[in-house]
């Protein structure tokens, strides 16, 4: 009997398995977390790189990945990584601070010492034009609710045009209130919505959508375009309030059609009223006097 040896059908070339590591390197985990060039918001509410460079306004990132770990910090760098799975929670970094020990402890942005273990979300975004790469490290309230609220729409996206859907946004700031009166935090304004092709380099049709036409050869040197990006990419719409609701809205009242309605017919003018005769008719006299002992009494009910 022969063994039967399987291989992955999947072709990985020199590209695909490209991996820089060294065995025994003793470096932390998660000290390749950072993808790129590292991008922060600052308490001037501005967009920088690390060197302090302030990024373009209308620098469009298509964000690709967002990962959620727990660092141990010391000597201001992670020297542990926990990487949370998708769906699990993040433990309790409140607590497992307080189990450790006040010497490890390090010290805060307000210059107050604060235990080592900090949550933080890591967001991976991708400039598709040059394919560079930025990431978006962050450990504050503001932050956090920046990624999430992204990652909110996202699942929604996806609900109604699958998972292969990417938002390209801009690098924004938004007011954030706080307890000392509010201050702005960051915030990711989504310009439009993306579905990358597969490793074939063909685009997905999708429902309602025109998929990019086919390349056709042709004898003549391609023309030079300013297309924003050389991958195969296809705009894709927001959900409508009818896939939404997954039903659509009727009207009960049809609308008329106003050009063939016919005119409403003229009714006669109405009748005159015939006047009526106001005039006061003088009262006889009888000649006959009443006498002052035999006038009618008057009724109490009968006077305003």
């Amino acid at each position: 009997m022969s063994d039967i040896i399987k291989k992955d059908p999947t072709p990985i070339d020199n590209f695909a398995g490209w991996e820089d590591g060294v065995e025994g390197d003793d470096r932390p985990q998660g000290a390749g977390l950072i993808q790129g060039t590292l991008i922060k918001f600052t308490n001037d509410f501005t967009w920088v790189m690390r060197d302090g460079e302030e990024l373009p306004a209308n620098l469009e990132l298509a964000v690709v990945d967002v990962m959620r770990v727990v660092q141990k910090w010391a000597d201001q760098r992670p020297v542990e990584t926990i990487i949370l799975e998708p769906h699990q929670k993040f433990p309790d970094v409140k607590k497992m601070n307080e189990e450790t020990p006040k010497e490890e402890w390090v010290e805060g942005p307000d210059h107050k010492p604060r235990g080592p273990w900090q949550a933080q979300h890591i967001l991976y975004l991708l400039d598709l034009k040059p394919m560079d790469k930025y990431t978006f490290p962050t450990g504050t309230a503001g932050g956090a609710i920046a990624v999430g609220d992204l990652c909110g729409k996202i699942r929604w996206m996806r609900k109604y045009r699958g998972t292969n859907v990417y938002p390209v946004v801009v690098l924004r700031d938004t007011f954030f209130p706080t307890g000392f009166g509010g201050r702005q935090r960051p915030h990711f304004k989504i310009e439009r919505w993306v579905r990358f092709g597969d490793e074939g380099g063909q685009v997905e049709a999708a429902s309602g959508l025109t998929p990019l036409p086919p390349a056709t050869p042709s004898d003549k040197p391609a023309e030079q375009t300013t297309a924003q990006s050389e991958l195969p990419l296809e705009t894709v719409k927001e959900p409508s309030l009818k896939e939404e609701m997954g039903d659509e809205i009727p009207f009960n009242d049809p609308t008329p059609d106003l050009g063939k309605a016919e005119s409403p017919k003229l009714s006669a003018p109405p009748l005159p009223t015939p006047r009526r005769n106001l005039k006061k008719h003088p009262q006889q006299k009888t000649g006959k006097k009443v006498p002052p002992g035999k006038r009618r009494p008057v009724n109490p009910l009968e006077v305003g």
